[in-house]
């Protein structure tokens, strides 16, 4: 199977322009930037695309968002040299080693906090990764994969832990995927451990979830 080109959303292109925009710029940290609807009229896009892309930027670090007050620059040297782009010049087994001390945290912190409303969202995105599988889809069933994770970090109940998470996730974990498990097969493979994953967090087990997480990433 061939690897699919994977494109990135409105809503990405807008966070990029926007970042750009901020290190070319003349904001100082703290300046409010422009409005909503003065973003939508600028890129020519929906609001959606600006709240998704506003966000993006926020889980980063580059701004905040005051409900009623506006957009301001909370810090210029992360969009500068953010994570994402140390992620990318990184030795890749430092990565590797950095991303799986933090899903064995994440995973036994999800179990531990978890609500009902994660485990009903995390059942979901589950059946709708296996669906992709059956399909062989990969493109859906790496954002599927993505999202899985994504939703067990929110289920940590820690900020922090989930704002890196998404880093890691949008940068390195859909590259790292694809390579790795390009196959139906693959995909298939994978299926018993995740469900053991969620399992263990239904379960409230820490212990089982973190050897969840670490059996996954030795197959």
């Amino acid at each position: 199977m061939k690897n699919k080109i994977i494109r990135k959303s409105l809503a990405e292109e807008v966070a990029g322009r926007l970042e750009q925009d901020i290190v070319s710029g003349s904001y100082r940290v703290g300046d409010k930037l422009p409005s909503e609807p003065m973003l939508m009229e600028e890129y020519g896009v929906g609001r959606s695309s600006v709240r998704e892309a506003v966000k993006m930027l926020e889980n980063k670090g580059i701004i905040s968002v005051q409900q009623g007050v506006g957009i301001f620059l909370a810090s210029k040297t992360a969009a500068k040299d953010p994570l994402s782009k140390q992620l990318q010049r990184a030795r890749t087994a430092d990565v590797i080693e950095v991303r799986e001390l933090l899903e064995m945290k994440i995973v036994e912190k999800a179990a531990l906090n978890r609500t009902e409303e994660d485990i009903e969202a995390l059942k979901k995105t589950l059946k709708k990764r296996n669906k992709a599988a059956d399909n062989k889809d990969l493109l859906k069933w790496l954002e599927e994969d993505i999202a899985f994770h994504v939703q067990i970090a929110e289920a940590s109940k820690n900020v922090i832990l989930t704002s890196l998470y998404k880093t890691f996730a949008e940068q390195q974990l859909k590259s790292s995927i694809e390579e790795s498990y390009s196959q139906d097969v693959s995909m298939h493979r994978l299926t018993k451990v995740h469900e053991s994953l969620l399992d263990a967090i239904i379960r409230r087990s820490p212990e089982d979830a973190i050897a969840g997480i670490v059996e996954m990433r030795r197959l």
